[in-house]
C-alpha cells in the first residue's frame, strides 16, 4: 500500500527496486564492480524513462548495457474498440493520434541513444518480435543469465498486445505486469529489477493523474522505493 500511494501521489518520477543482490556482478578491483544491465523496452513514456535512467547508469566504465526492444508480430491482436463507439468521436481520434506520436517518440529515443553508443562496445541493441504476452514472457525467460539488473517500465494502464494474457497472473499491483513477472519466484534467475514510472502531472482541474508528459521534462527527478526480496 505504501508503494502504491507513492506511485499515485509523488510529484516526480518514481522507481521501485526489487533488490536481489548483485548476482551477476564481477569484481574488477577493490571497490569496483561490473554490472550487466538490461532494459526491456515495450514502448511508452515509462519505457523512455527506464532507458534514459539506464543510459546514465551505463556511463560508469564498469557497466554494460543491453537494450531489448519488443515489437508486435503479424499475429498480434490489437485491443478492439467497442463497436458502440462513434468512429468519428474526437476522443477516439485524439487517442489514436496520441498513440502515433508516442510511437514516434519511442523511435526517436531509441535512435538517439543508439547514435550516442555507436562506438561503445559495452552497449548492445536487439529487437524481438512477439504476438502476445505468452511469447513475450518466453522471450524474457530465454535471455541469458549474465544480467544482474533489469530496468523495465511500470506501464500501468497501458493496454498492449505484447502483454496480453499476463494481467490475470499479476500478484503485485505496484509492479505491474512485466515487473511482476521478473520479480516472481517462478522466474528462473534471481535478478534485481528496477521499475520506472515517469511523472505524469495532474489533470487540467488538478483532479488527479493526467496524461503522461511525453516531453519527459521531469526525467531528472526521481525517488526510489525499495522492495527487498
Amino acid at each position: 500500500m505504501l508503494n502504491q500511494n507513492v506511485l499515485v501521489n509523488a510529484p516526480c518520477s518514481v522507481g521501485i527496486l526489487v533488490d536481489r543482490g548483485q548476482s551477476g556482478s564481477k569484481s574488477l578491483m577493490v571497490g569496483q564492480v561490473s554490472h550487466n544491465i538490461a532494459v526491456l523496452f515495450f514502448g511508452g513514456p515509462d519505457d523512455r524513462e527506464a532507458l534514459s535512467y539506464a543510459m546514465r547508469m551505463s556511463e560508469h566504465p564498469g557497466n554494460s548495457l543491453n537494450v531489448i526492444r519488443f515489437f508486435p508480430g503479424l499475429n498480434a491482436v490489437e485491443p478492439t474498440m467497442d463497436q458502440s463507439h462513434d468512429l468519428n468521436d474526437t476522443g477516439i481520434l485524439t487517442l489514436q493520434i496520441g498513440k502515433e506520436q508516442d510511437k514516434q517518440l519511442d523511435d526517436d529515443c531509441i535512435k538517439e541513444f543508439r547514435m550516442m553508443k555507436a562506438t561503445d562496445k559495452s552497449f548492445s541493441y536487439i529487437e524481438k518480435v512477439v504476438n502476445n504476452g505468452e511469447e513475450a514472457a518466453a522471450a524474457i525467460r530465454a535471455l541469458d543469465n549474465i544480467h544482474d539488473l533489469f530496468l523495465v517500465r511500470r506501464g500501468e494502464g497501458i493496454i498492449s498486445p505484447l502483454t496480453a494474457g499476463l494481467t490475470e497472473w499479476s500478484e503485485c499491483p505496484e509492479l505491474a505486469v512485466i515487473g511482476d513477472l521478473l520479480a516472481s519466484a517462478d522466474f528462473a534467475t534471481a535478478v534485481s529489477v528496477l521499475l520506472l514510472q515517469q511523472y505524469v502531472g495532474v489533470g487540467p482541474n488538478d483532479d488527479g493523474i493526467g496524461t503522461p508528459n511525453n516531453a519527459s521534462q521531469q526525467e531528472e527527478q526521481c525517488i526510489m522505493a525499495s522492495v527487498h526480496q
